[in-house]
């Protein structure tokens, strides 16, 4: 066996134990909240010897912290390349946003994931809240496609009130979407969001045909 299939191998390896230690700590955190988890809940469920977990994480928030790191990683490489390879959108009431649909499909496809990170993870004792993280990656998406915008098309409202309208509510129409167990299809949302966001408030709600 050559040195790159030994080194391949052992990649592999490792890779599969972070696979089941991050499974484990994901269906405990499913059960119980984050402060009642010991490092022995995460090894027995994994199935691996604390040594193997400690070669690879400090504790149990270092652990969380390379999962919600890897996990938008993800979400930001699929922008990079889906996304932005979808060429300039047009908006059509038809048609949904080729950035909601990766959004919630990426989220779909993640699901245990993302609803352990958007309705059972607490902002830590220390400052950091996990589920803003998210909430950065979608305002920075935002962001991008608006200043990649002509001059000559001026926002209605100043960039940093728009963002956080645009980026809050996306956020919270995803966090409810796990909270009520998904019950439309991700290309639903993401068909519903773009109808909203081409209505606006007022017409979607009616008033401006009253």
């Amino acid at each position: 066996m050559s040195v790159q299939q030994s080194q391949f191998i052992t990649d592999r390896r490792i890779a599969r134990t972070k696979q089941f230690i991050s499974e484990a700590f994901l269906a405990l955190l499913l059960e119980k909240d984050i402060e009642g988890i010991v490092i022995k809940d995460i090894t027995e469920r994994a199935n691996v010897n604390r040594s193997t977990f400690y070669a690879y994480y400090s504790d149990k928030f270092d652990l969380l912290d390379h999962m919600v790191k890897d996990k938008l990683s993800q979400l930001n490489a699929r922008m990079d390349t889906e996304w932005k390879e979808s060429g300039n959108y047009i908006p059509d009431f038809n048609a949904p946003d080729p950035f909601f649909v990766l959004l919630f499909s990426h989220i779909e496809e993640n699901e245990v994931f993302y609803r352990v990170l958007l309705t059972r993870i607490k902002p830590a004792t220390d400052g950091t809240d996990y589920a803003g993280s998210l909430l950065s990656v979608i305002r920075e998406a935002f962001y991008e496609r608006i200043t990649s915008l002509s001059m000559d098309q001026k926002q209605s409202v100043p960039l940093d009130l728009l963002l956080d309208y645009i980026s809050f509510s996306t956020f919270h129409m995803a966090r409810k979407w796990l909270e009520q167990r998904m019950v439309y299809s991700s290309r639903h949302m993401a068909l519903q969001l773009t109808r909203l966001s081409i209505l606006g408030t007022y017409d979607a709600i009616g008033l401006l045909r009253a």
